[in-house]
């Protein structure tokens, strides 16, 4: 008991245990190499930029066909827009249009966003939310409208990701299943029965 109390009160005097500083450094060098790993993207303290300007210049890239994205002439560009502008982001006490972050979304001018309204979002709670959302919206525009750009948008929607404290989007647009049943299957499911009953 002497022992465990004279540990404690080691401890509670500013020391550390025997090797956590040995752990809190190998946990800083595993972060460090895992963010230098981003593939085709690093830091340069002489050239800063915006990640969420980087996201619009990579989605007016796609649909400007600068960034070729291997899809048949359907109309992409335009049902992805739409998609975009009728989305919701998290807002004050509820959900609200994308339009507050949007300025322009179409295939003449590509997407054009309002990134000041983001760049507090390491310390604005409410901010860090709509970005992420907006992450996640343009991804699943991309993923019912275009899922061959998904590739060309998972790196640069990764590194807007990581300046946005405990976003979750799966920026691979990895379509989710429920329970084991597609969405698809499960609305399939949910019409049948009303129509039964009618």
């Amino acid at each position: 008991a002497q022992a465990n109390h004279s540990e404690a009160s080691h401890y509670q005097n500013g020391s550390h245990p025997p090797g956590a500083m040995a752990q809190r450094f190998a946990l800083v060098a595993a972060f460090v190499a895992s963010a230098g790993a981003i593939e085709g993207w690093t830091y340069d303290p002489e050239h800063p930029t915006e990640p969420f300007d980087d996201v619009a210049a990579r989605v007016t890239s796609m649909i400007h066909n600068h960034v070729p994205v291997d899809r048949r002439n359907d109309n992409w560009q335009g049902n992805f827009c739409s998609c975009m502008e009728n989305g919701h982001i998290s807002s004050w006490y509820q959900y609200a249009s994308a339009m507050y972050l949007i300025d322009t979304c179409n295939p003449t001018q590509g997407l054009v966003m309002r990134t000041g309204h983001l760049q507090d979002r390491h310390a604005e709670p409410l901010q860090g939310m709509m970005a992420c959302d907006t992450l996640k919206l343009v991804t699943y525009c991309l993923s019912h409208h275009a899922q061959e750009a998904l590739p060309k948008w998972k790196n640069t929607c990764s590194n807007a990701r990581y300046t946005v404290p405990a976003c979750n989007v799966d920026c691979s647009g990895a379509m989710h299943r429920f329970g084991g049943m597609g969405l698809a299957a499960m609305l399939a499911v949910v019409v049948t029965l009303f129509a039964d009953r009618a």
